[in-house]
């Protein structure tokens, strides 16, 4: 079989996947990219290759999974990141993958149809949560699968859009791609700069997947047709609220993306490296599950995914936004990512399923629950401050964390430490402090020698 543009596997022999390798003569259909430039070998009597499976049974999963369960299971052992990091990364691989068109997963809903792009931000504490490194392991499966697909994370919206031109030319219709930004606060200090004013805009329209994107240039026009564009990221908490806006929130933007606010709950001293073995098996899972897809759907001429009955009674459950205005405006497409992740996760379950299962629905649904449940903490640290607004709760809430986090067993830590680790000048710590105590969060006290200390002694705010 001939190779479309974009689908070699290596940069010498194809390697086949498990399903081929069990069928030698079978037509070889290539699919996702270079490893580095590194040769990997077909695999012949005298030189056995490492056998790898689409479904490993994962411990602890009941449902079958090629790929999400086993990547959490496997990433869990190498990072004490909050386990929903992982969740949440394996999720934005993998609808990302599904917006090729090749293994495209088009469901019903909404005008145009809907895609599986998702915006996944990991929002956690500055040099604690592990962000970057979840958004790494997942970067490092992503790769492997299709590097092509990897957009430029800095630069001009015209150098962005030539990559998504180089997409549809490479392969028609193929105009997908993801931003991949360890460092979201990256991209939106970008934003904000003078040539790249557009860019947030052409974002927002495109998450959407307009059926056609013109533009026109001064001796030319040009267009995109369906742009697909997905984005896997982290950025801390602390700097978040500084560098959004309110029409950040108000405009749609955050209200697109699913900020995946986590802590650790374990600790380590030190974090293992994942060998590049177990990369590579992660990645041939995922490449299997999405071939399956693409030969099942391509044979039923491509329907449009939909819930089935039972799954729409699990989809009715999906808890409604809260009253208050501005959480309405950034929760309200709560089930527009809900029917997205369990899209994902029927096409992992069984690449052959017909329509999204209750299953597949009650998984999102767990996950959507838990975004639903600690999103609001974010946007409250976030939404109606200034970038430079030092005032408000938002200030001692910060304090507040830090202290409990860092201070010993009996919660005590210096007046000076305290200010040093937050960056604080003596007036804005003395105000935060003062609203603490107020509050009846924090004391104060001065020990033997004099210094001045503050303790916790309620619980988190």
């Amino acid at each position: 079989m001939a190779s479309s543009p974009g689908e070699e596997r290596t940069t010498a022999q194809v390697r086949r996947s498990p399903i081929e390798k069990s069928h030698p003569s079978s037509n070889v259909e290539v699919g996702g990219s270079a490893r580095r430039g590194r040769v990997v070998e077909q695999p012949t009597p005298n030189k056995p290759h490492r056998a790898t499976s689409a479904l490993i049974k994962v411990p602890g999963v009941k449902h079958t999974s090629h790929f999400l369960a086993r990547y959490q299971a496997e990433m869990h052992k190498y990072t004490d990141a909050p386990d929903i990091f992982h969740q949440a990364i394996a999720y934005g691989v993998m609808g990302s993958l599904l917006t090729r068109y090749l293994y495209r997963a088009v469901l019903e809903g909404g005008v145009p149809p809907r895609w599986t792009n998702l915006w996944v931000l990991l929002v956690g504490d500055s040099a604690d949560s592990r962000k970057s490194t979840c958004v790494s392991m997942g970067n490092e499966v992503l790769m492997r699968v299709d590097s092509s697909m990897v957009a430029p994370s800095d630069g001009s919206p015209e150098g962005f859009l030539s990559h998504l031109i180089k997409q549809h030319k490479a392969q028609k219709n193929n105009a997908a791609t993801v931003l991949v930004s360890s460092e979201f606060s990256t991209l939106l200090t970008l934003f904000d700069r003078s040539y790249a004013a557009s860019f947030k805009p052409l974002l927002l329209d495109f998450y959407d997947v307009p059926p056609l994107w013109k533009k026109a240039l001064t001796r030319n026009e040009f267009e995109i047709p369906q742009p697909r564009v997905s984005l896997v990221g982290g950025i801390a908490i602390e700097l978040l609220p500084r560098l959004s806006k309110q029409e950040d929130w108000l405009g749609g933007f955050f209200s697109r993306c699913l900020l995946v606010h986590g802590q650790r709950t374990r600790h380590e001293k030190r974090s293992a490296t994942p060998p590049d073995s177990l990369f590579d098996s992660l990645a041939d899972s995922l490449w299997s599950c999405l071939k399956l897809w693409r030969a099942s759907s391509k044979a039923r001429g491509r329907p449009r995914l939909t819930y089935s009955k039972a799954a729409l009674k699990v989809a009715d459950q999906l808890p409604p936004p809260p009253d208050e205005p501005n959480l309405r405006i950034c929760l309200g497409r709560s089930s527009v990512h809900l029917m997205k992740l369990a899209a994902i996760e029927q096409i992992d379950e069984d690449p052959t399923a017909r329509e999204i299962g209750a299953g597949a629905t009650e998984r999102a649904m767990g996950f959507i629950r838990y975004w639903l449940d600690t999103v609001p903490a974010v946007i409250d640290e976030c939404f109606s401050r200034g970038r430079e607004d030092l005032e408000g709760d938002r200030l001692p809430k910060r304090i507040y964390r830090y202290v409990l986090k860092r201070a010993g067993d009996n919660k005590y830590m210096s007046y000076r430490e305290v200010m040093r680790a937050c960056v604080l000048s003596s007036d804005h710590m003395r105000r935060a402090i003062n609203s603490l105590k107020d509050a009846g969060l924090l004391e104060e006290e001065t020990d033997d020698e004099g210094v001045s200390q503050v303790k916790v002694f309620k619980d988190p705010i």
